[in-house]
């Protein structure tokens, strides 16, 4: 699983690291993006398929899959977010972008891929499909045909696709794209995500015979030990991220 416990993430404010570049913010999104580039070895005309999802609402699931997405966008790779959170969707939220024409539109029949395919304003190779109108049937929209379909379209198009899914343990969403993807990332928060909501979370999603990459473990408080402590003072942050 993945680690690194010297890495700060901004939460629960719609802050991205385009918007507060915070240097141990950024470090930690790189390592996130290389840890994920060792676990799905590259392919010719395939592009790499990473599913976010969580425990609980509020762990920041949102936040680290779009700051991975930005991560993957600034190493030259075409990369599009896709939000398959189609009860409480807030990926758009973060470049105050539309969300009427989107996933659900798609997987509906009532848009083209065209029309819901969003360039994100002030990121080059970053691409957005919102959630779209919330359906009155998401987990049906999910697993049905269409999914795969836009899938294989979006492989042609993108080198990376980043899947945010609503909390696994509250609906079953999640575990309908499971096995459309390369790998799944479990987000979890500190003081928030118990160890039992974790462990059902990640059975849940072995039930559904996931590729789990590893668990990203956030609002972590930073460990200050004497020959640490100059770098903490360095960088002025308030929390840790690890990723576990």
């Amino acid at each position: 699983m993945f680690f690194n416990k010297n890495a700060d993430i901004i939460n629960r404010t719609f802050d991205t690291i385009i918007k507060k570049p915070l240097f141990r913010v950024v470090e930690a999104y790189k390592a996130l993006r290389t840890n994920i580039m060792f676990s799905i070895p590259a392919e010719e005309n395939r592009a790499r398929k990473v599913l976010f999802t969580s425990a609980n609402p509020g762990d920041g699931k949102t936040t680290v899959s779009v700051n991975t997405a930005i991560t993957f966008a600034q190493a030259d790779m075409r990369v599009v977010i896709v939000d398959a959170d189609l009860r409480k969707p807030t990926t758009h939220k973060y470049f105050n972008m539309s969300a009427k024409k989107g996933l659900s539109g798609i997987l509906s029949g009532q848009n083209t891929l065209e029309e819901c395919l969003q360039t994100v304003p002030g990121v080059e190779n970053l691409y957005l499909i919102a959630s779209g109108i919330l359906p009155p049937n998401p987990s049906e929209l999910l697993s049905g045909k269409y999914v795969d379909r836009l899938f294989q379209k979006l492989e042609e198009m993108f080198d990376v696709i980043i899947v945010d899914t609503p909390p696994v343990t509250v609906v079953s969403d999640a575990l309908s794209l499971c096995n459309r993807v390369d790998g799944v990332l479990v987000v979890a928060s500190n003081n928030k995500t118990s160890y039992p909501e974790l462990q059902e979370a990640i059975k849940n999603l072995e039930f559904a015979d996931a590729k789990i990459l590893g668990v990203v473990f956030n609002r972590a408080k930073a460990r200050v030990s004497t020959r640490g402590k100059k770098y903490n003072d360095y960088y002025s942050s308030k929390e840790d991220l690890q990723l576990n």
